[in-house]
């Protein structure tokens, strides 16, 4: 039950990051036969990163606001691996 509340805490951060960040709500659609999961993605990851934060749910809700971006940027830099001899 207290994982559920820290999943519900990390999707909320990451709700309010999405109204703050773009100023609106982007629906689920299917656009040129993808989906685009909106809102809804980010919420997801919050509450995935709000469940890996072990302490408060203020800090699984800041975790929730805060984690979309690490990992957003994270996966946007290109990273190098060294080659191999």
């Amino acid at each position: 039950m207290q994982y559920l509340l820290f999943f519900l805490c990390g999707s909320l951060g990451a709700f309010v990051k999405d109204i703050v960040k773009d100023g609106y709500i982007e629906l689920p659609h299917i656009s040129e036969k993808k989906l685009f999961l909106g809102f809804i993605g980010s919420a997801l990851i919050g509450g995935f990163v709000g469940m890996l934060i072990d302490g408060s749910y203020i800090v699984a809700c800041l975790g929730g606001y805060v984690g979309y971006s690490v990992i957003e940027n994270v996966l946007a830099k290109n990273i190098v691996l060294p080659k191999e001899k």
